[in-house]
């Protein structure tokens, strides 16, 4: 439906500053979109919808989970975190109201536009990453907007001031007015998730959407070396030196990147400008003040609105006003403080409230004197809310602050339920903490995601190492995650890398705790190792190879010296993951074969053979990429053996696989497509292996870059182009690195062979931006060494330093390794190495071998010369064998073409004729291909040339009569 059909259906429902498109799923707040779940999005829409009337909890219920999947308690928590973003209760406007015993009401006015009125679309903004508004901000408007204006000039702000003040939400706010200014968008980064300093870089590239790798400082401000751009780096106190450093870089390479920072202490950068937090406004100190003019104040507005969350029917009379501005000035005005006794004005309302706070005061001055006041302010309020929970509320704040990050309620109930403590203790437990504002609740997604303050979850983690629960609650929080990331991937094989990232992406954090602890001397080493195992998928699509190749080495290690005890099944798996992980990270490095080597060694005396199938995919990987072809299908071969004999029937699929690569390279052409065919299209779900040990790209990209090149080899030009492109297409919805083999291997090689200058253009600049966004050097380093020699083929031969210029290319070349080598000299004379020469002339190079020999063959500064003639023709015949051979039509027709020249050249037309017009006849596709028109406009000059030449005989012969 239309923009203006939908409006016309949905008129909007407009209340306070808010606009509501029920259809559109759509909420406005001032013309601007306020991010809300659907769940939330669907209360909301059924209270509007019924204004003025009672709506009970069980039609809410049904409205918003249709499916059946909710219980009060989840209802209480959506309701909560609507209040909170619509700011009910804020300046003593209401808009939900809880009907004891019955439901809720909508109770604000509600004005409903006629189809006409249908207020405008958001307007467009850039892209961001900022968390959706939890809450309302308040008392913070004039200092947000004096920032707001002051930042794009200052480059570099740090908002300072102790736990518990408030910086983060004056950041979100700032970041949400800043987004027009900035064209490249906003980037918020929490680094209070990251406990590790070298881990502070790798988190914005994270954001960035760029790899783990392009955490080096180098590579990342490259990458933001020409945006305009706001990076808020939230909570950085702990990591201070390390955002320091990072900040500075930015300062020097990336000038239109501004730099907004939450911490508790300055950075103490130059042309750093420091903000301390205030308290919220308070009335200076009186005996009598009346609700009104209490109400002024933000401190007292916060008070009451977070009062009416938790008791529906509070209002602030003039009775209790003085009592509240005192409160609050013993608070110091700190927006936690106030949140966390306004939660309990149900429990004890305010004068009880008062008496008891000041006694906790009064105690807590004696005995911690030494402490900051607003700190000792803050452990106060959180000793005494502590202290006035009840056992289930308590162990369940305890055992939530297990999670680094965010957490769904099925997470919660998978580490926190035991015997003692079920799944209606997790979930009431945190819908109670949730209104005791103790637990924060996004309701922004379909599932709502929730997550502990850092004060409030270092406080919980204290009182969990207290009651000596710790260890045992980290081995289940590690359990949990093996166990849900193992069953995903084998439940779920088909997420594309953008679902992997969304739906598990901000599990990373708690992932990499998990295993930090549990390859820790008090953690346990083999399920730290099982774990890993399990995460690697999470660790590919989030490309975080360096830092999990780092867990996979430590793991081992620790078996290896003894400390820690691992079967022989889960270290030879270990051992593979190691393998493929340096593979993909440094290259043909001597690590990656080790691994291999000694995981294929202890593979021996296991039970199971698929252990040993993928140490055999790693060697054989590995031998295709240092050239040993046939080294590949030794390999391959030898899984197909195992294959015969496993009862696992996905293990001859991962044969196959391995297989139709190998004879891809062996130059078994017809043998590669139809193995390429069958795995591509076999009917399991699975993209990669089990575990994803070895083969980090899917299985349909991986077959895809085969038939692509097989095709165009076959003669099926474009057909191949048409592979090409789809491979890319596909390699979009996997990990960064199936992009890059898709471009490198496939599109780019098969624009070059077709001449398609656009096509290679548009290949080769993606290829560059995407090898630069996600660090991956080898393939960014391939870009430029093609990009260097097309500039050298094209280059007059009066070029000054040519000669040089081209050795050094060579020189290059020879340096990537013998299978680019093999590619390359497929391009032309222009790429072609000595090693090519040798490889092509020993008979190793495979797939790629007649091309080679011919290339050199016209190379060879022999060639017009008269010996060279016959040299050249010679081998041009020998290599239309091979390439008939191999039934690679694509080199058949190049080698018939230069045979026909050199034919031609000895006035020979007749024979060049016959050689090219029978090669040409099997050419069914690519007729616009470069080869194909060479070969066609050649063969013209020879039917001509042995036309004349038969007309001369025939001359000759009628004269000689």
């Amino acid at each position: 439906m239309s923009h203006a059909a939908l409006a016309k259906a949905d008129p909007p429902v407009a209340f306070g500053p808010f606009t509501l498109h029920i259809a559109q799923r759509l909420l406005l707040d001032g013309g601007r979109p306020v991010r809300l779940g659907a769940r939330a999005r669907g209360i909301l829409a059924a209270l509007v919808e019924r204004a003025g009337e009672v709506v009970s909890k069980s039609e809410l219920i049904a409205y918003a989970w249709p499916d059946g999947d909710a219980e009060e308690a989840t209802l209480r928590v959506h309701m909560g975190a609507l209040r909170k973003v619509l700011g009910d209760g804020q300046g003593g406007v209401r808009y939900i109201a809880s009907v004891a015993g019955r439901g809720y009401c909508f109770v604000a006015p509600v004005v409903r536009h006629g189809s006409g009125d249908a207020a405008g679309t958001a307007p467009a903004i850039p892209h961001h990453n900022l968390p959706a508004r939890v809450t309302r901000v308040i008392g913070r408007d004039d200092l947000i907007a004096a920032l707001a204006q002051s930042l794009p000039l200052r480059r570099l702000l740090t908002l300072c001031g102790p736990g518990g003040m408030g910086k983060t939400t004056i950041a979100l706010a700032m970041a949400e007015r800043l987004l027009p200014a900035y064209a490249d968008g906003v980037r918020f980064v929490d680094l209070g998730r990251v406990a590790d300093p070298g881990l502070v870089n790798g988190a914005l590239a994270a954001t960035l959407g760029m790899t783990a790798g392009a955490a080096a400082p180098p590579v990342l401000v490259e990458a933001l070396s020409d945006k305009r751009m706001l990076v808020v780096l939230d909570s950085c106190e702990h990591v201070i030196d390390a955002v320091a450093m990072l900040v500075l870089e930015l300062q020097q390479a990336a000038p239109d990147v501004h730099v907004l920072v939450t911490s508790r202490e300055p950075l103490q950068c130059e042309g750093e400008w420091v903000q301390r937090v205030p308290p919220l406004a308070l009335p200076a100190a009186r005996t009598r003040i009346d609700a009104t003019e209490a109400m002024r104040y933000a401190a007292i507005q916060l008070f009451v609105e977070r009062a009416i969350h938790s008791a529906d029917t509070f209002q602030l009379p003039d009775a209790d006003a003085a009592g509240v501005v005192e409160l609050c000035a013993r608070l110091d005005g700190m927006p936690l403080a106030i949140e966390l006794a306004a939660a309990q004005v149900s429990t004890f309302g305010i004068q009880a409230l008062r008496r008891l706070l000041a006694d906790r005061f009064q105690m807590l001055a004696h005995n911690s004197a030494i402490v900051q006041p607003r700190h000792r302010t803050l452990r106060a309020l959180l000793d005494w809310s502590y202290d006035g929970l009840s056992t289930r509320e308590r162990t369940t704040l305890m055992r939530l602050s297990i999670f680094t990050g965010e957490f769904t309620l099925a997470w919660a109930r998978a580490v926190l339920v035991d015997p003692e403590f079920d799944r209606g203790d997790v979930e009431a437990g945190i819908a109670a903490l949730v209104a005791k504002s103790l637990v924060s609740a996004d309701a922004s997604e379909p599932v709502v995601r929730y997550r502990l303050l850092a004060t409030t979850r270092a406080y919980a983690h204290e009182r969990l190492a207290e009651a000596g629960a710790l260890r045992a609650l980290r081995a289940r929080h590690a359990l949990h995650w093996r166990t849900v990331l193992m069953r995903t991937w084998l439940d779920e094989p088909e997420l594309t890398q953008t679902e992997w990232a969304s739906r598990y992406g901000g599990a990373i954090d708690d992932v990499r705790a998990a295993i930090a602890w549990a390859l820790s001397a008090d953690g346990d080493a083999e399920l730290g190792a099982r774990l890993i195992i399990a995460a690697l998928p999470l660790a590919y699509f989030l490309s975080r190879l360096d830092e999990f190749c780092g867990y996979a080495a430590r793991a081992l290690a620790l078996a290896d010296d003894g400390a820690a005890t691992l079967d022989a099944m889960l270290t030879a798996r270990l051992r593979v993951a190691l393998g493929t992980l340096i593979y993909h990270t440094r290259g043909l490095a001597a690590g990656a074969e080790e691994a291999y080597d000694r995981a294929l060694d202890a593979s021996v005396a296991l039970p199971q053979a698929g252990v040993r199938q993928q140490a055999l995919t790693g060697i054989g990987m590995l031998a295709l990429a240092m050239g040993d072809y046939a080294g590949g299908q030794r390999h391959a071969e030898s899984m197909g053996a195992l294959a015969a004999h496993d009862s696992d029937p996905m293990s001859r699929l991962w044969a196959d696989h391995m297989l139709a690569l190998a004879h891809h390279y062996q130059g078994h052409h017809g043998t590669a497509r139809r193995l390429a065919e069958r795995v591509r299209a076999h009917p399991s779900r699975l993209a990669r292996p089990v575990d994803n040990l070895t083969a980090l790209v899917c299985r349909r990209v991986c077959m895809q870059i085969v038939l692509a090149r097989t095709l165009w080899l076959e003669g099926h030009a474009d057909r191949a182009a048409a592979m090409a492109d789809r491979c890319v297409e596909d390699a979009l919805h996997d990990m960064p690195l199936a992009l890059a083999q898709a471009l490198a291997f496939a599109a780019c090689p098969i624009a070059l062979w077709r001449s398609d200058e656009a096509a290679l253009c548009r290949y080769a600049t993606r290829l560059r931006e995407h090898s630069a966004r996600h660090a991956l050097v080898a393939w960014h380093g391939w870009v430029e060494l093609l990009d260097t020699a097309l500039k050298l083929r094209d280059a007059n031969a009066d070029t000054p330093g040519l000669d040089a210029s081209r050795q050094a290319l060579l020189a290059r070349i020879t340096h990537t390794g013998a299978k680019q080598v093999d590619l390359y000299a497929t391009f032309g004379a222009t790429f072609l190495t000595p090693l090519a020469i040798d490889r092509a002339q020993s008979g190793v190079s495979g797939w790629c071998m007649a091309e080679v020999r011919r290339v050199a063959a016209e190379a060879d500064p022999r060639r017009h010369t008269t010996a060279g003639r016959v040299m050249a023709a010679a081998t041009f015949t020998e290599v239309i064998a091979l390439a008939r051979q191999q039934g690679a039509l694509a080199w058949e027709l190049r080698a018939a073409t230069s045979l026909a020249r050199v034919r031609l050249e000895q006035g020979d037309a007749s024979h060049a004729v016959d050689v090219l017009a029978h090669t040409c006849a099997r050419v069914t596709e690519g007729h616009d291909t470069a080869d194909y028109r060479a070969a066609r406009a050649l063969l013209a000059t020879c039917e001509a040339a042995a036309s004349a030449t038969c007309d001369a005989s025939a001359s000759a012969l009628a004269e000689g009569r």
